[in-house]
């Protein structure tokens, strides 16, 4: 076999367990129970800031742990000049379950260090967990992801981003980010070696 398409081989092969860790959803934060409320169109946000660059694959929506999910929740994030960089999500409970969260996969996002972002998460009909300081270690709340949370805010309103003032007194959860910190570039390279490859084959077997 060429040389060059047994070296393509294996730089394809070495780049596809990277490819697939990075679709697993890695939740930014979780918890194993909460004070669950009852309220109507709340938008939630989260006020965070990351401690390394990552890149965020898929957003989520909390299933209410006594109700279950039953209505269309808008997610996205926002950067402190209240732009949207993801764009707004629909999570409803024919998305994808896991640890609790229904999630929808988006075209990668980089937030980079050091930066305020707000992940904000639309209540509508649904309940919503609320989670006081003095409560963290009773309802299991634990962050996954290299991020520090200032607190949170919400509006009594539409959608919307709830702006950069935050609260640490008490913590509306609902919406959530599944995260990966390798880069995109990762992708590139599995790309680039397989279009390589092909491109070779083609060319070894018209010779």
């Amino acid at each position: 076999m060429n040389k060059r398409i047994f070296g393509l081989l294996i730089l394809a092969g070495l780049a596809l367990p990277i490819a697939a860790n990075a679709s697993a959803i890695n939740p930014a934060y979780g918890f194993t129970s909460d004070n669950t409320l009852t309220g109507t169109n709340y938008t939630f946000g989260v006020v965070f800031t990351p401690t390394q660059n990552i890149w965020v694959d898929y957003l989520g929506y909390v299933n209410p742990p006594t109700s279950g999910m039953n209505a269309n929740h808008s997610v996205a994030i926002f950067n402190s000049g209240g732009t949207n960089l993801t764009g707004t999500v629909t999570i409803n409970n024919t998305d994808t379950l896991s640890n609790g969260f229904y999630y929808v996969s988006i075209t990668p996002v980089e937030l980079s260090a050091g930066q305020t972002y707000v992940l904000d998460g639309f209540s509508s009909t649904d309940d919503y967990g609320s989670i006081t300081a003095a409560q963290v270690s009773t309802y299991g709340f634990v962050v996954n992801a290299p991020i520090t949370i200032a607190g949170d805010n919400f509006a009594h309103s539409a959608f919307a981003t709830t702006g950069t003032t935050s609260s640490t007194s008490t913590n509306y959860l609902g919406a959530d980010f599944g995260y990966n910190t390798p880069e995109p570039s990762s992708f590139l390279l599995l790309g680039s070696g397989l279009v390589g490859l092909a491109g070779l084959i083609k060319r070894k077997f018209k010779a």
